[in-house]
């Protein structure tokens, strides 16, 4: 059945923002029709490279004055200190918006911004993409359908060298307290969450700055968590490690196997656990001697570009009434609780429940997903 293209304005033309103007324009349900950035000669590149029809403008403001530009929603690329004004504007012209991570790095910002969303009847999403990736999506499958039986704990570990000095990366984030947490690691944390289909009941972490980083604030990250159901995850993230390839490596145990993701995007392989083995054979076994990890057959996927094309897809979808999203700000809240959790952690040095940060600034939950 055709529909309409939803109209989609574009506030933010950065590394991400130009990332966002591929995939709209691609989009065959959606039209860019128009792109602001404080840089109106960056924003004019994005759209002679991606939609050539679509307006141009310094901000949001003057966006919206421009008739042509007439919209139905708009996707929000710009720094974090933006957010909350920029969405409470775009609320209240009656645009559904997706905004990128974090919503805002204040949690009362955050439960202001999803009780305007719902007092305006608009939905409000977080651009948590990586939900998206193949390997996410099998990890996800295999902890609801109990294939290996009952996950127990996981090993996730994220290292490296990321110099914020690079021109293609976004300078914003070298003067954040938080770097590595507000911009990576919440990645991590939402994909623990939505993969394991649980919440985190209490955390303990650490955070630290190596003496050669290219960063002000603390760009190591390592927490344990305990989720509501029992799990166990230990995590261990930086953007400065002393070694120039990306080392990742994301280890999910059950009952009867183990899910390892050996690179960040791909590499996800299946080990059948055979219990017997440990009775038989060497004590301590090489890779010869154990369960040989079988590949996860995966759908091909380009990073970055795909992931977004179905966060976009989510978003029309709602847009259009034809499914609830998922990728929601009240979600996205719950993960940004685990980032605020850490940061209490951090000072206090003790373990931080979850359940009284949410008391504090959280709606009711919704039923599990």
């Amino acid at each position: 059945m055709s529909r309409d293209p939803i109209r989609i304005l574009l506030v933010g033309a950065g590394v991400r923002g130009t990332m966002w103007a591929r995939v709209i324009a691609e989009a065959p349900d959606a039209t860019l029709a128009g792109i602001m950035d404080h840089d109106e000669a960056r924003a004019r590149r994005a759209r002679d490279d991606h939609a050539p029809g679509a307006l141009v403008a310094p901000d949001f403001a003057a966006g919206l004055v421009g008739s042509e530009a007439r919209a139905d929603a708009v996707v929000i690329a710009t720094p974090p200190a933006t957010h909350h004004g920029l969405v409470s504007r775009a609320l209240a012209h009656g645009l559904h918006v997706l905004c990128e991570k974090p919503l805002s790095e204040d949690l009362g910002e955050v439960a202001d911004l999803i009780a305007r969303a719902d007092a305006a009847g608009r939905h409000l999403l977080v651009g948590m993409n990586f939900r998206y990736l193949p390997s996410s999506q099998r990890i996800r499958r295999t902890v609801r359908t109990g294939e290996l039986g009952a996950l127990s704990h996981a090993h996730f570990t994220y290292n490296r060298q990321r110099d914020g000095n690079r021109d293609d990366l976004n300078d914003y984030v070298m003067s954040m307290a938080h770097p590595m947490l507000l911009e990576q690691s919440i990645h991590h944390f939402d994909l623990l969450r939505h993969c394991y289909g649980a919440e985190v009941d209490s955390l303990v972490c650490d955070t630290w700055r190596p003496s050669w980083s290219t960063y002000e604030g603390d760009c190591c990250v390592s927490v344990l968590f305990r989720f509501e159901n029992g799990v166990r995850a230990n995590y261990l993230g930086t953007w400065t490690a002393a070694w120039n390839r990306m080392d990742f490596r994301w280890r999910s145990d059950f009952e009867r196997g183990a899910l390892i993701q050996r690179e960040q995007f791909e590499d996800l392989v299946r080990v059948d656990f055979d219990r017997g083995l440990g009775l038989r054979g060497p004590n301590f076994k090489s890779d010869a001697d154990a369960e040989t990890p079988v590949a996860e057959p995966l759908e091909p996927c380009v990073p970055f570009v795909d992931d977004t094309r179905a966060l976009l897809a989510e978003f029309l979808g709602a847009i259009h009434g034809e499914s609830d999203p998922v990728t929601t700000a009240g979600d996205h809240l719950e993960t940004l609780l685990l980032v605020h959790g850490c940061m209490e952690s951090l000072e206090s040095g003790r373990w931080v429940a979850i359940a009284e940060l949410r008391d504090r600034f959280a709606p009711p939950r919704a039923p599990a997903r």
